[in-house]
């Protein structure tokens, strides 16, 4: 298996080419991954109905008349633009929407006929967030609660976009014609429109529904394939997880609290490609500039929590993890470089790490044991002058940085990123697997070539990536995994009796793995080098039938698969090693 092909709950086997060699995958959630552009790609959903057919039964004419005529010339070269009429002073068109109490943006390409504006509303039954659009000029009008922006499109044309944070109910977006800057009469009038939609978020690339709303990116169901770092894909497979940080990208909503330190929304490109990101300047005065959450998260005594943001900097280029003096012990922090991309001084029974996403962005992360249950700033994030800044340092700086997807997970390292926009969200985890697989397998005698870029961290125990085993438990298997000690371990088992045990302490990073098994003559090979000595008493289990990748029966852990081979023959030695080379 090299991962490049895949569909819904598939990933395809380069050989055999019959479909023999195929996985099935399950996620029973939505994710993200690393694109092949470099960029972070989220599930994105269009809400509406008929996102550019507005004489559909969605969009109804209201008020004292509106008319849309197909056909026109659109933006891209085609026909498939409208135009818009009144006939009289508040003539509209609107769809019913769903909104909820979080950030949600409505966006339309509009350009200008015998009238100049087109007057947006988003209304929630009790709210109107209205922006007006001067569609001669290309500028923002008056606006009302909703913020809105405008971006050419060319020949005329313009996406006109109003986010609004206060929605709450089920209501309307409505499309009014006028000719000026404050009102929304006039007897007649016409503008052009094309392709509408409504997101969560801010104004995101076009999405085309025609009944139903559209998602698009890594869906329920759909195998991820990870460019982080590479120029090849990787299978992500990742064990369950939660960010429990409510907003993780909104800091101007009040779930965060600034302390001696100001949010500019949505005014950066972040590293999923859109305007979306923040930033963060502290404001002079001699004290901590801190980013913080404002909600009380539940946490266990004793647990592992690994807290990350994506940064990147502005005019400062250093930043600091506070863990809560009565949530973490004491002198738990981590500071980070993140113009260089480098972990500064880190407290004691703190982990830290640093990623580059490209594009100046990086994720920091740091790991440390709560000490207590609850407590109302589990998310500490300060502005500080050096990568040896002491913890809470307080400084007098009036600089800034740019922050992106903040994230609280139970664990002991970050996976990948879990937007959330009002509530905890949870990633399921990830299963590939072939039953019914025994001619694939060597059943007396087999090799099992791995190679996989895994954070190799403290575990619970083994947690398996990779397991061929009789069909129904662990207990006659063969499998790979992540030891408990940060180790990558090679295991047999027959019987619930472990026949032999291979294990080699690793930092994280991407390797490639080989188990050669045979009775009384099995050996594992990491980067090619030899894992102790070859096992000359083990045995092999029998009537092995099932191959699985990410969930399998002892657990699961995070790791990006480059391929998996299996062979039918145990390999020699010496072509272990040069294989795993």
């Amino acid at each position: 298996m090299i991962p490049s092909g895949y569909k819904d709950q598939k990933v395809y086997s380069v050989k055999p080419t019959d479909g023999t060699g195929d996985l099935t995958f399950s996620r029973a959630s939505s994710a993200t991954r690393v694109a092949s552009n470099g960029l972070i790609e989220k599930v994105r959903t269009n809400l509406l109905l008929q996102s550019n057919t507005f004489n559909a039964a969605a969009w109804v004419s209201a008020g004292p008349g509106a008319t849309v005529t197909s056909g026109q010339s659109d933006p891209d070269s085609g026909n498939s633009a409208w135009l818009l009429s009144k006939s009289g002073t508040t003539g509209r068109i609107e769809q019913t929407i769903t909104t909820a109490a979080s950030e949600q943006t409505f966006s339309i390409s509009a350009k200008k006929g015998t009238a100049n504006f087109i007057t947006i509303n988003v209304y929630d039954g009790t709210t109107n967030n209205v922006v007006y659009f001067n569609l001669n000029t290309g500028v923002v009008g008056s606006q009302s609660n909703g913020v809105g922006s405008i971006v050419s499109l060319g020949s005329g044309w313009f996406r006109c976009s109003v986010t609004s944070t206060n929605l709450s109910a089920s209501g309307v977006i409505e499309l009014y014609i006028s000719d000026t800057d404050a009102s929304v009469t006039g007897a007649t009038g016409n503008i052009f429109i094309y392709e509408s939609q409504f997101e969560n978020g801010v104004a995101t690339d076009y999405i085309a529904t025609t009944s139903a709303a559209v998602s698009v990116g890594p869906v329920s169901g759909l195998p991820r394939l990870d460019y982080l770092g590479s120029t090849c894909p990787r299978l992500l497979l990742e064990p369950q997880r939660s960010n429990l940080v409510t907003y993780s990208e909104q800091f101007d909503n009040a779930a965060w609290t600034k302390l001696q330190a100001s949010i500019t929304a949505n005014s950066i490109v972040s590293p999923d490609g859109f305007t979306n990101a923040d930033t963060l300047t502290a404001d002079g005065t001699n004290n901590e500039h801190q980013l913080r959450s404002t909600g009380v998260i539940t946490l266990s005594v004793g647990n592992t929590y690994t807290t990350s943001i994506f940064v990147k900097a502005g005019t400062n280029n250093f930043v600091q993890f506070v863990g809560s003096g009565s949530l973490y012990a004491a002198t738990t922090y981590a500071n980070f470089n993140v113009a260089t991309g480098v972990v500064g001084d880190v407290g004691a029974s703190t982990t830290a790490s640093i990623v580059n996403y490209g594009n100046g962005w990086y994720r920091c992360s740091m790991t440390a044991a709560a000490v207590s249950t609850t407590n109302s700033n589990t998310f500490l994030f300060n502005i500080v002058t050096s990568n040896t800044a002491i913890r809470g340092e307080s400084n007098t700086l009036s600089t800034n940085v740019y922050v992106y997807g903040a994230t609280i997970e139970a664990g002991a390292y970050a996976t990948s990123y879990i937007p959330t926009l009002g509530a905890s969200v949870t990633r399921v985890v990830d299963k590939a697997e072939k039953t019914s697989a025994s001619a694939l397998i060597g059943q007396t005698e087999g090799t099992i070539f791995w190679e996989i870029q895994i954070d190799i961290q403290s575990a619970s125990g083994n947690e398996q990536i990779f397991t061929i085993d009789n069909g129904s438990t662990y207990d006659n298997s063969i499998y790979l995994a992540k030891g408990e000690t940060g180790s990558l371990v090679a295991v047999i088992v027959v019987g619930a009796v472990v026949q032999a045990t291979f294990s080699v302490s690793k930092t994280t990073g991407t390797f490639k793995m080989a188990i050669g098994y045979a009775n009384n003559n099995s050996a594992f090979f990491v980067d090619g080098v030899q894992v102790s000595t070859t096992d000359t008493s083990c045995s092999i289990p029998a009537s092995l039938s099932r191959i699985t990748l990410g969930n399998t029966p002892l657990g699961s852990t995070s790791g990006k698969t480059a391929q998996v081979l299996l062979f039918p023959t145990r390999l020699t030695n010496a072509q272990l090693a040069e294989l795993t080379a």
